[in-house]
């Protein structure tokens, strides 16, 4: 069965302003009339998966 796991992060300052350098990023490339922006939660589990992806490629290449 596949659980939900709560993930609780303490950042500091230079931590919070990259990630909230990396949400300006994302959302920059929203349009303007787009009903939607990035939140940094949506970063942060986009970050996560793109590392859980990128280890599991590595690890099935030969």
């Amino acid at each position: 069965m596949n659980a939900i796991t709560k993930l609780e992060v303490t950042l500091n300052n230079f931590y919070v302003e990259t990630l909230h350098d990396l949400v300006r990023q994302f959302n920059e490339l929203v349009p303007e009339h787009a009903p939607y922006k990035y939140s940094t939660q949506d970063v942060l589990e986009l970050l996560i998966l793109k590392e859980y992806v990128n280890g599991e490629i590595n690890t099935t290449r030969p």
